[in-house]
């Protein structure tokens, strides 16, 4: 038996959702044919890359065990109980710095930090890396806060990140600005990877579930840094893979300024299953290597709907794609029930096509005015 709002889960349609003029629906149309197109691609490298052989299906149902059962099952939130736990006192250091090209000038530093992260088995040997995230920081006046910009799967460099999540804007603004490179991404992506990010798309579920709770140390680790270091308040700001993460955060802390996920996923059990359903390889052998159900409750331990949101209401924005053919517009929209319906914006266009950036760009930077001023 899984969550209840994990087997809610459902395909919706344009009907649920608000009305949108002539306009917007061909913007969404388009932006819709994008993301086919992109996952016909990412099909092939799934069917290339991920899907595994046969003989390799008993050890993957095994590395799902002990989430669907037992005490990870039972108490999901003790899997990143060092949440609770006193924070260690740690500092970045500081490895390049150059100053912004933005109206108020700052520094923008590359910032490295030892974690000391230990994997929650203790018989798995591989070690992290550092955390890494580029800091930009205002000289003169004390920030309004900081945003912790977290960016999505496959991403992971800087300068691409910061267009895509708005950090100039964002930055011009007043709030400083941290983008996070999260685990197995970019500079961090592993020698023997194949892309960025590939850790967090294997089908072994207690590496990719051991992705995740390295990625939630880490920015529970910076958050409580960001908090000594300027005093000022910190929110997140998450694309996809980030928004997912940005969301699970809001049920594990309660001291978040504000949680805006952008085009989030909440289960990733469900996003695989699609994949798998789609796939080549998984048509010719006639039979899945998981159900659907058996995905959603293997990935059970950090999705987003386990959790109770522990951060006020008003805090709260979601940005969702009416023609998001990557994470259904169904995941975003069960968020928003989850979050007892809080405040939500759909754009016209779809995950990879956001069309009308300017006006996204205008209703975070409200929203993070709302939470802050």
């Amino acid at each position: 038996m899984i969550a209840p709002a994990l087997a809610d889960l459902a395909e919706i349609g344009s009907n649920d959702l608000p009305l949108a003029g002539w306009t917007d629906w061909l913007l969404t149309l388009f932006g819709a044919g994008l993301d086919d197109a992109a996952l016909q691609a990412m099909r092939i490298v799934v069917d290339r890359f991920v899907m595994p052989e046969p003989d390799a299906v008993d050890s993957l149902r095994q590395s799902a065990a002990p989430f669907v059962s037992g005490q990870l099952w039972d108490d999901p939130r003790s899997y990143f109980s060092f949440v609770d736990a006193p924070a260690e006192r740690r500092s970045p250091r500081s490895v390049m710095s150059r100053y912004g090209g933005t109206r108020k000038r700052g520094v923008v530093a590359t910032q490295r930090f030892e974690t000391g992260y230990k994997p929650y088995d203790a018989a798995d040997s591989s070690s992290a890396d550092e955390l890494c995230f580029e800091h930009w920081t205002h000289e003169l006046d004390p920030p309004r806060a900081t945003v912790v910009a977290l960016h999505g799967f496959s991403m992971g460099y800087p300068r691409i990140d910061a267009f895509a999540m708005f950090a100039a804007a964002i930055f011009e603004a007043g709030y400083d600005v941290a983008l996070v490179t999260l685990p197995f991404h970019g500079a961090r992506t592993p020698a023997d990877a194949r892309f960025s990010g590939e850790r967090f798309a294997v089908p072994h579920v207690a590496q990719l579930n051991e992705a995740v709770r390295q990625a939630i140390f880490e920015i529970d680790m910076l958050i409580t840094w960001l908090h000594q270091h300027s005093g000022a308040p910190v929110g997140l700001l998450g694309l996809s893979l980030g928004g997912y993460l940005s969301a699970l955060m809001a049920g594990l802390r309660d001291d978040l300024a504000f949680v805006v996920p952008m085009v989030p996923p909440v289960c990733m059990g469900d996003l695989a299953w699609r994949f798998f359903t789609r796939s080549r390889v998984q048509r010719d052998a006639g039979a899945a290597v998981f159900s659907r159900d058996e995905l959603r409750s293997a990935f059970r331990v950090h999705s987003p709907l386990t959790y109770e949101c522990r951060v006020a209401a008003e805090r709260l924005f979601i940005l969702a794609g009416r023609g998001d053919r990557i994470v259904p517009p169904d995941h975003p929209h069960q968020l928003w029930k989850h979050w007892g319906k809080s405040k939500i914006h759909w754009f016209a266009g779809s995950h990879l096509a956001p069309f009308r950036r300017s006006a996204l760009q205008a209703a975070i930077l409200e929203h993070f005015d709302a939470c802050v001023d």
